[in-house]
């Protein structure tokens, strides 16, 4: 009878140990999580549209007869009654004088090159990662279009492999027959050289531009709120002044507007808002402010204005160009919204004049990681929000989401628990 009830509660332990080894493995198969790994990602709230320039400008002329040579490059600055421009009787007189520019910067190089300070103080290994990063700017600014300062990358490249020509050959590269040279070609040139005929000057302290487009007066600063959608959308840089008398134009302050139409019935835009102007045309950006936001004739369609106080040349190529206005710009790692759970979570705090021990649940966004095979909650400290997904900044603190972790996307269920 004993043996019986021993064999029977034998038998009754081993079916209850394979039941649960049973159940394990059946939640090992049966929990088929599916994952995505935590990545970097940049988001942004932004709207492109056809922007138009606004500007305080006056029309420079002169009486038409003669060449012009420009004196300021567009977007650069002159004084009050400094030269805009010389005007020479022929082109020949102009060819000549860029040929004795040209010929002066050559001569500056090489007389840097040669300052006997360089075989002293500069370093071979210093110098060859120099002759590289110019080297490397030169290609960067000719794919950008930006020839000045690709021009300006050309010669520090030429000063640096000079100077590295004469380190490494110990001083005896010498360029003094080049420099006497070319003195005296430039010496010969300037007895040959010609005085303008005029000059064009800016009365006022003032931007250049090197081209007009009739819209100086009515697209001013003193008019922008009186500009109307219609006038914004029939705004074309096709328009250019077409006369022999005039050379450009001045820009009277460093701070200029831009018109647009968007669409804002979301109110994503607000007036005093700081956002970022991008040019299709170019890789240029600027900071700039949101001072009006001003409802058009149409529902749907309200008219922007921004204003910014960075003068440079991209943004006075054009009247009117494609632009897009990013505000919100934030980087974080990127998790889809089907991935995003809430868990009570006990946190204790500690009044620091008592030492008593207070004890809450505080309920957390977050989502559920495969931490090797373990199954862990991490918290979100989400940043932004998109339509499929959110932005959680990059928390160092490990119950945080950290980059590249595994994110359960599929098999987790909303209260914790595998679907």
């Amino acid at each position: 009878m004993k043996n019986t009830l021993t064999n029977i509660l034998l038998v009754l332990l081993s079916l209850s140990v394979l039941a649960m080894i049973g159940t394990i493995f059946y939640h090992f198969l049966d929990t088929d999580y599916q994952t995505e790994s935590a990545m970097p990602t940049s988001s942004e709230l932004s709207v492109t549209f056809q922007g138009v320039y606004v500007r305080d400008e006056s029309v420079l002329s002169y009486d038409g007869n003669g060449c012009v040579s420009y004196n300021i490059p567009d977007g650069g600055k002159v004084s009050r009654n400094g030269a805009v421009a010389n005007i020479y009787s022929n082109n020949a007189a102009i060819k000549e004088n860029q040929k004795i520019e040209t010929l002066e910067k050559e001569l500056e190089v090489l007389k840097r090159i040669s300052n006997p300070g360089v075989l002293q103080m500069a370093q071979p290994a210093s110098l060859a990662n120099q002759i590289s990063q110019y080297y490397n700017q030169i290609a960067y600014y000719r794919d950008l279009g930006k020839l000045d300062s690709m021009k300006q990358a050309e010669d520090d490249f030429r000063t640096t492999l000079g100077s590295y020509q004469i380190v490494i050959n110990q001083g005896t590269t010498n360029y003094s027959e080049q420099i006497s040279m070319l003195e005296e070609q430039i010496a010969n040139l300037k007895l040959q050289q010609q005085a303008p005929i005029d000059t064009v000057v800016s009365e006022n302290a003032a931007y250049f531009v090197s081209y007009a487009d009739g819209y100086e007066d009515k697209l001013s600063i003193e008019n922008i709120s009186s500009i109307t959608r219609q006038d914004i959308e029939a705004v074309s840089n096709d328009d250019s002044l077409k006369s022999s008398t005039i050379i450009g134009k001045t820009i009277a302050s460093y701070g200029w507007y831009m018109l647009g139409i968007i669409d804002n019935t979301e109110i994503n835009f607000q007036v005093n808002d700081r956002v970022k102007i991008c040019l299709s045309s170019s890789s240029a950006s600027t900071q700039a402010t949101v001072t009006e936001l001003r409802p058009s004739d149409i529902d749907n369609k309200t008219i922007i204005v921004l204003y910014s106080e960075n003068m440079q040349s991209d943004f006075v190529q054009h009247r009117t160009e494609r632009v897009r206005v990013v505000k919100d710009e934030c980087d974080g790692i990127k998790v889809p919204r089907s991935a995003i759970r809430f868990k009570d979570i006990e946190e204790s705090t500690t009044n620091v004049l008592t030492g008593e021990v207070t004890t809450t649940m505080v309920n957390y966004r977050g989502v559920y990681i495969l931490d090797g095979e373990e199954v862990a909650f991490r918290k979100l400290d989400v940043i932004y929000e998109g339509d499929n997904y959110v932005l959680s900044s990059i928390n160092k603190e490990k119950d945080y989401l950290q980059l590249y972790d595994s994110i359960i996307v599929e098999g987790i269920d909303a209260s914790g628990g595998t679907d």
